[in-house]
């Protein structure tokens, strides 16, 4: 048996050679996050859908219809296999020409078996219109996705809501990408709402520490340099711990695609936490038997932003390229060698519209994509689309009036697709209205893509109806149908030499063979998927002619395949498994004999993280209380001094229902502490009478309308309050005691479907409170709708609404946080501009009667990445000497810390600060910021493509 050779260079001369990154020292991190549902998501129609439950839309907005469920990169389910329902083929297509040489008739038998239906291929063919013109997909995840810590606002069309509780503010992360050889997963028991984002998991609390550990380790290699603003935040994730006791960890994972070259293998994917998601590419360079994660970069070097899920890859000979899902559309990657990747630029991706993707390869001449396009936006017109590159940088999209494509009897999508030097075959099929396959069809190209003529594939004895699987190797084409006799089913394989002319060359017999799902091929052999009962089976073949057992994948338990490679010396299976807690990535690799070779996928570091975020901290009497999440609970945080800090463990099944959960705002007051937040279901609020013990509050179950959302709370002379929304109207709620809590009320909280409400923010003062958020104010037409909107309460319970104008130079926007210092008030959102987001501020002098906007000063970098294009507000409190607003600048990926600091509310001074945890490689933070004794007290989070962690930050006050 052959042996890939490890670390095998590429050729040093390569038209696709990607230049190096830069020198210098990357920051990793390594661990968490989480982040509150104001974390508004992309446009409708540019986030993944959730099958279950109400939509979830941009920044502050009920929408209540059923989102869009076609996916770009979803294809039709693939019926249940089963002869005894397949009609003969109409038109015997079995030839008389001469098996190609080198493709002899024979396989290797083996002991047989009763028959075994094969299993369905998962996949949901229900869809509605979207636009056909438009150029974004709908997101990954999972996509969606969403960073778990505060993603900044970007306000978006008003016609849609900010996430619900426990939903990704992107509308859940990022979607399921269905393949014709996948099993639908189950659903979790008990109804609840099932996750679907991305990678490989690290299972176990223990395995969590380790990693979180090693980050700490490798991310103070940054430094902490001290600036004329403070010293540099501290890398927290040993100081904020996670729970001894979870089970897991507390984010979703899985892998989407696999591919293979020589000795490289090449897995992509990502993960998902409550809010966001990073794409990820696993490598093995020893033909599958350990992987590493791969280094990602923008073409000039820097970190590339969160929110991208690679999902098909292929390449070969010195050329890689990946193309999935984005929050602007289609994220292309390209590779030199599968080791290090370059993210390119999103102008690479426009060609690809929301067409579906479903496969990609590698040709001698370049990349040949396939998939498929619909002008009603549901599939149900489907016709084929090819896209060809020369070098993964640059894509060309052929339309079906150039491919000439076509099946009798419905929608013809492009499936599958295999290469052979410059030659190509694609398989494609056309469904009924139910999704089941009614014709299918293969064609070839020997100009690398460009140009394609149909070929037949014979039905040899035994098969009959649609259903075939095309791969690759270096010694011609095969393809696969399914057969069946008196006794058994069985796998018939075919043979060419240049795709034109076929033979049967091999059956594949094993026992429990349920129905052919997929042939995947490299230069280093074929393997075959079958479906099986509770189980894939895989059969291994250097050639197409004998095949051997290959081993089998358990699927019994809510795993799902993905994708399959083949090496030399391992057959490498990547997907997924839904334990019913979270999803964890699969990495199954069997030797030739079909023999696991283990590969501890947790322990790859930086390959998975354990969700472990601080969202929101603040001041009582001798107690600093934080809050957020870990493991998939709330989580709070106590310490006497700001420096050491302990975990509350008296919290119970107060903040461990089922479903992720998180905690996004903590207030003290004279009964006692408040944190409120969001589980997968419902509203998380809990009190607690000393910061240590917590209990659940009641009375936040959902309305009329459905939803309800807590979002923050604070405590004043004559109680507490909590506001969020309920519905499509804003959403108060009070309490003198912490015991009982009563709804507002008041015609000025009031929304409705086509003019909602909703509150982010709010402050006790001298004259009662004050809330603030947005509403949808349907007296603008034709433009976005969401405006600022302050209310006011003398007592908590009756409200008055104010609307502000729109911030100056903005499209729309609105107010995500507010602070009171006396009767003076700043509030402060982010806003949607011409040229990206922007931070801006509005002051009151009479608590909260009138109000004028006040203006931040450009902070952050020059050029592309500056402020003046992408600048959002994180955090605001009020200080001794006046306001603190926290923000940051920057572009995705290089998004530094700013302070906005003023004495009177009216003039602003802004800040940059440097060092870890403030500034540099990746995106950080300041999620929450409190005073203690003559210093501004800060949690956050540190993020790069290697993962993320919360940040501890203490420095004078501004």
């Amino acid at each position: 048996m052959p042996d890939d050779e490890p670390d095998a260079d590429p050729p040093p001369e390569d038209p696709w050679a990607i230049p190096p990154p830069p020198p210098g020292g990357r920051h990793p991190g390594t661990p968490p996050a989480a982040v509150p549902p104001w974390a508004p998501p992309p446009p409708y129609g540019e986030r993944p859908y959730d099958d279950e439950g109400p939509t979830v839309d941009p920044g502050g907005k009920p929408r209540f219809e059923t989102p869009p469920a076609s996916d770009p990169w979803r294809i039709p389910p693939q019926p249940l296999w089963d002869p005894a329902n397949e009609a003969p083929p109409s038109e015997p297509t079995v030839t008389d020409a001469p098996l190609p040489s080198g493709w002899p008739a024979y396989h290797l038998p083996v002991p047989r078996s009763e028959p075994n239906p094969g299993p369905p291929a998962g996949g949901d063919p229900n869809a509605t219109t979207v636009d056909p013109h438009a150029t974004t997909f709908d997101l990954p995840p999972s996509a969606t996705s969403p960073r778990s810590t505060p993603r900044p606002p970007e306000p978006r069309a008003p016609e849609s809501r900010p996430p619900m509780p426990g939903q990704l503010p992107y509308g859940g992360p990022p979607g399921v990408y269905d393949e014709p050889w996948r099993r639908e997963t189950a659903q979790r028991a008990g109804g609840r709402r099932r996750l679907r984002p991305i990678l490989i998991t690290v299972a176990g609390l223990a395995v969590a520490a380790v990693i979180a550990a090693a980050a700490v380790v490798v991310l103070s290699g940054r430094g902490t340099p001290h600036t004329s603003t403070g010293p540099a935040a501290k890398l927290a994730a040993a100081t904020f711990t996670a729970d001894p006791a979870a089970k897991s960890d507390g984010r979703d994972q899985e892998l989407l695609g696999v591919a293979s070259s020589g000795s490289i293998v090449v897995a992509v994917g990502g993960e998902a936490d409550t809010a966001d998601y990073r794409g990820e590419f696993l490598v093995s360079t020893d033909g599958g038997r350990s992987f590493r994660l791969a280094d990602v970069r923008t073409p000039d070097g820097a970190e590339p932003g969160y929110g991208d899920t690679p999902r098909v890859v292929g390449g070969s000979d010195g050329a890689w390229v990946a193309l999935g899902g984005s929050r602007t559309g289609t994220a292309v990657w390209t590779s030199r060698d599968g080791r290090t990747w370059t993210r390119q630029p999103d102008s690479t991706g426009a060609v690809f519209g929301r067409d579906k993707i479903t496969r990609v390869a590698r040709t001698s001449g370049g990349f040949v994509a396939v998939g498929s396009t619909s002008q009603k936006g549901d599939y149900s017109d489907a016709v084929p689309v090819v896209w060809l590159s020369s070098d993964g940088r640059q894509w060309q999209r052929l339309g079906n009036d150039q491919l000439k494509m076509s099946l009798s009897g419905g929608p013809l999508s492009l499936i599958d697709v295999a290469t052979r030097g410059n030659t190509v075959i694609t398989y494609g099929w056309a469904t009924d209205a139910k999704g089941q396959i009614i014709r299918d069809g293969v064609w070839r190209s020997a100009d690398g893509g460009r140009s394609w003529a149909a070929v037949d594939i014979p039905h040899p004895k035994g098969t009959a109806g649609p259903g075939i699987a095309i791969g690759a190797t270096a010694g011609g084409f095969v393809a696969g149908r399914n057969a069946s006799s008196k006794s058994e089913h069985y796998g018939v394989v075919m043979a060419s030499a240049d795709g034109s002319r076929w033979q049967p060359a091999g059956e594949i017999h094993l026992p429990g063979y349920g129905g052919l799902q997929r042939l995947t091929g490299s230069d280093r052999g074929l393997v075959a998927v079958i479906g099986g009962d509770k189980k894939v089976l895989l059969a291994r073949s250097e050639d197409g002619r004998a095949w051997q057992n290959g081993g089998e994948v358990a699927t019994s338990s809510g795993r799902t395949v993905e994708g399959v490679a083949v090496t030399a010396g391992a057959t490498i299976v990547a997907g997924r498994e839904d334990d019913g807690q979270d999803t964890d990535g699969v990495l199954a690799v069997r030797d030739t004999l079909g023999q696991e070779i283990p590969v501890d996928v947790s322990a790859i570091p930086g390959a998975a993280q354990p969700d472990q975020t601080v969202t929101s901290v603040a001041t009582g009497p001798n107690l600093r209380v934080a809050v957020g999440g870990t493991n998939g609970d709330g989580a709070v945080w106590t310490s006497s001094d700001g420096t050491r800090w302990a975990r509350a463990s008296g919290t119970g099944e107060a903040l461990a229902r089922p479903g992720k959960q998180r905690l996004i705002g903590v207030t003290p007051g004279a009964a006692g502490w408040l944190a409120v937040g969001y589980d997968a279901a419902r509203p998380l609020v809990v009190t607690s009478s000393d910061g240590t013990s917590w209990h659940a509050a009641d009375g936040f179950d959902a309305g009329p309308e459905g939803h309800v959302a807590t979002y923050a709370a604070t405590a004043g002379a004559g109680g507490y309050v909590i506001v969020g929304e309920s519905g499509y109207s804003a959403g108060t709620w009070f309490s003198s005691d912490l015991k009982s809590w009563k709804a507002g009320n008041g015609g000025d909280l009031a929304g409705k479907a086509t003019a909602n409400r909703w509150m982010r923010s709010v402050v006790a003062g001298p004259s009662g409170f004050v809330a603030v958020g947005g509403l949808s104010d349907p007296a603008v037409k034709d433009a976005p709708q969401g405006r600022p909107a302050v209310w006011t309460s003398a007592d908590g319970h009756k409200w008055t609404l104010k609307q502000l104008p729109q911030p100056a130079g903005s499209l729309e926007g609105w107010f995500d946080k507010v602070a009171i210092k006396g009767g003076l008030l700043v509030a402060t959102g982010t806003a949607t501009t011409s040229s990206g987001r922007a931070a801006f501020a509005f002051a009151s002098s009479d608590g909260g009667t009138s109000w004028q906007e006040v203006r931040l000063p450009r902070a952050g970098q020059d050029g592309a990445d500056s402020s003046d294009h992408n600048s959002f507000v994180t955090a605001v409190t009020a200080t001794p000497k006046g306001f603190v607003i926290a923000g940051a600048a920057g572009r995705p990926g290089r998004e530094d810390v700013v302070l906005w600091t003023s004495a009177d509310g009216h003039s602003w001074a802004a800040q940059s600060p440097q060092g870890t945890g403030l500034s540099g490689r990746g995106d950080q933070w300041l999620t929450g910021l409190t005073v203690l004794g003559s210093d501004l007290l800060a949690v956050g989070i540190t993020a790069d493509h290697h993962g993320e962690q919360p940040t501890l930050w203490r420095r004078p006050l501004p």
